[in-house]
Parts: structure tokens; C-alpha cells; sequence
């Protein structure tokens, strides 16, 4: 509380300083021919990008964001469950490409306590390798692990296939 006064008067000021923590997660990997191989680009159908699938499960409800730190050029996409290496745009809930500095990606979503998404890591150029990271910060620590099980990314590929038949 901060009181002044001036001429007749007394101003009486309140406030409070809330102190908000975050809490940060770090993750590290690298593209490589070992990766998986995908697509972003909507007018191809080919696999000519390395990328990582990274499942993250949040432990408290909040606002989380994602931000990459790479010398590549990265692509950031979040999906729920179901996606398609042959184009990561279907079914996204977001993606991020240069919304952080030196062209990397910045996500942000509100996420429910005890879920878990996936996060598909890319480069803009094709066959491009190299090292990252991944940092989350948000009200709590999460469980960040590397996905090399993908049997459900191609469900949401055939069920479009299927429906322009």
C-alpha cells in the first residue's frame, strides 16, 4: 500500500505483485537419416523432410509454450493423436514456423491437467540434419519422450484417402 497526498487531498494506492513461476523442460535430439521421414508442404506427397516425433504430457492445467533452439531452420507441429507423415498439416491443432528469433518456432496452447500431445519437429529444407532442442515452460514440469512407435500416424492418411474415393 503507497500513500501520497497532495494539496487537500490523500491518495491512497493499492497492489499486489503476484509472482508467477514457470516451470521449464529441456529436450535434446538431432535430424537425421535415422529419423523419420515426412512432409509439410501441401503440394507434394513425398517424404523429403527428417523429423522427430515427440509425445508430451502435461501434469497441471495451463498455458504451455514450446519454443525450439537450432543453427536449422524448424518447423514446430502439434497434433492430438492422429496425423499423417505424408502431410503434417492434416489434422495440426497448431503449428509454428519463425515466431522466435533466428527462425525458430514459438507454440503456445492452453492444455488440460494429464494429457498428452505430439510434437512432430521439422526442418524447411529437405534432407537437412542437425542438432536441437526443445524447451516447454508452463505451471508444471512435463513428461517429454521421443515417439519411435508410429502406427497411428497413418490413420487420418487413409481415412482422407479413402473419403476422395
Amino acid at each position: 500500500m503507497i500513500t501520497f497526498k497532495s494539496r487537500n487531498r490523500v491518495f491512497l494506492l493499492l497492489y499486489s505483485l503476484e509472482s508467477i513461476e514457470f516451470a521449464k523442460t529441456e529436450y535434446s535430439s538431432s535430424l537425421s537419416i535415422n529419423n523419420h521421414r515426412c512432409n509439410h508442404r501441401k503440394d507434394c506427397r513425398s517424404l523429403n523432410y527428417y523429423c522427430e516425433i515427440i509425445e508430451i504430457q502435461t501434469k497441471e492445467e495451463g498455458d504451455y509454450t514450446i519454443i525450439s533452439h537450432s543453427t536449422k531452420d524448424l518447423i514446430g507441429y502439434i497434433h492430438e493423436k492422429n496425423f499423417t507423415l505424408f502431410d503434417l498439416n492434416i489434422n495440426k491443432i497448431q503449428s509454428a514456423d519463425n515466431g522466435h528469433y533466428n527462425y525458430q518456432f514459438k507454440i503456445n496452447l492452453y492444455r488440460p491437467a494429464n494429457t498428452s500431445f505430439i510434437l512432430v519437429v521439422t526442418t524447411t529444407q529437405e534432407l537437412e540434419q542437425g542438432d536441437f532442442s526443445i524447451t516447454v515452460q508452463g505451471p508444471s514440469i512435463v513428461s517429454i519422450r521421443h515417439q519411435s512407435k508410429f502406427s497411428f500416424c497413418f490413420k487420418s492418411f487413409f481415412e482422407n484417402l479413402s473419403l476422395r474415393i
